[in-house]
């Protein structure tokens, strides 16, 4: 994603109505971002299920109903994002085992798909990798002295999924987001992973 964009200068009379949308039947549409946050656990998750149920954390999930938008909200979504991470950024091993091993597991080695489920009708599964992340940190890993292996890891974080707003959540229907592994994965530490839409939401204008 780039910064910035192109813009040519408006009369004011056009300015202001853009900044004030018309009351009544008209709403607001803004660019959103709706995300919810399950924990991947070793050797036991096989599936996760996400947008389901309102977190009192605000920093793991911004849904305000469980498993739907509230009245009269609806959702345009376009890309469709993966982050995950685990409690110690940085992991230290002398063995292959670390961040990057365990985020190799997660995303490929058990060949996860997803499926997204809008009022029982199914879009999917497609591969988990074709859901890159949001962002996150850089950096590189090494060993000073050759007995340990320093590693980080983030999900690919060039463009991925995309549905150009064809997919649209109407207000008060059902849907969520599933991920599906073939088999358990034996990881070094839990890992927290956050599903992201992207979109346009529409809302009431106040």
């Amino acid at each position: 994603m780039s910064f910035g964009a192109n813009f040519a200068a408006l009369p004011r009379q056009a300015v202001m109505a853009k900044a004030t949308p018309p009351s009544g039947a008209s709403q607001e549409a803004i660019w959103h971002a709706v995300y919810d946050t399950q924990t991947f656990a070793s050797a036991s998750t096989t599936t996760l299920t996400f947008f389901s149920a309102v977190n009192a954390d605000k920093t793991l999930s911004n849904m305000e109903a469980s498993g739907q938008f509230p009245s009269p909200q609806s959702f345009q979504i376009y890309n469709i994002c993966l982050d995950a991470w685990t409690p110690l950024a940085v992991s230290t091993s002398a063995t292959v085992t670390g961040n990057l091993n365990d985020l190799g597991l997660i995303m490929q080695t058990g060949r996860p798909t997803w499926t997204l489920t809008l009022s029982s009708k199914a879009y999917g599964p497609y591969p988990l990798t074709a859901l890159h992340a949001t962002g996150g940190a850089s950096g590189f890993g090494f060993s000073s002295d050759g007995a340990e292996i320093l590693q980080y890891a983030r999900n690919e974080p060039s463009p991925g999924w995309n549905y150009f707003g064809k997919i649209i959540i109407p207000e008060q229907v059902a849907f969520n987001f599933r991920l599906d592994w073939a088999a358990a994965q034996t990881i070094t530490a839990s890992w927290l992973l956050r599903l992201t839409m992207m979109g346009v939401l529409n809302r009431r204008v106040v």
